[in-house]
């Protein structure tokens, strides 16, 4: 495995947003006292701005659908820059090519170069 570096502040913040989306997911309101308490039976130290100020960004959002509606998307859907007045272009066969194509950035080949 890949040790993390992170600095003690970045660990602080994760460990605020691991703490919220906990709340969340528990249907507990994500409120800094609520953070302060999962992180305090967690034995976890944050500094005392962090409970408070990841409270005040998330109220009234929901968590778990923003994460729900961000995970599964390959991110491709730039434009839909398409031709107009039904050009015969496109089409099934080549949205399967591109599908294809998008190797997600890795180079599955055997290769060694």
């Amino acid at each position: 495995t890949m040790p993390l570096n992170l600095t003690a502040t970045q660990k602080q913040e994760l460990a605020t947003s691991y703490a919220c989306l906990v709340l969340a997911d528990c249907d507990a309101k994500v409120n800094d006292e609520n953070i302060n308490k999962l992180l305090g039976a967690a034995s976890v130290k944050v500094e005392p701005y962090y409970p408070k100020l990841f409270s005040q960004l998330l109220v009234g959002k929901d968590l778990v659908e923003m994460f729900a509606s961000a995970g599964g998307s390959s991110g491709g859907g730039g434009g839909s820059g398409g031709a107009a007045g039904g050009e015969g272009e496109g089409g099934e066969g080549d949205k399967k090519k591109e599908e294809e194509e998008d190797d997600g950035g890795f180079d599955f080949s055997d290769d060694d170069e």
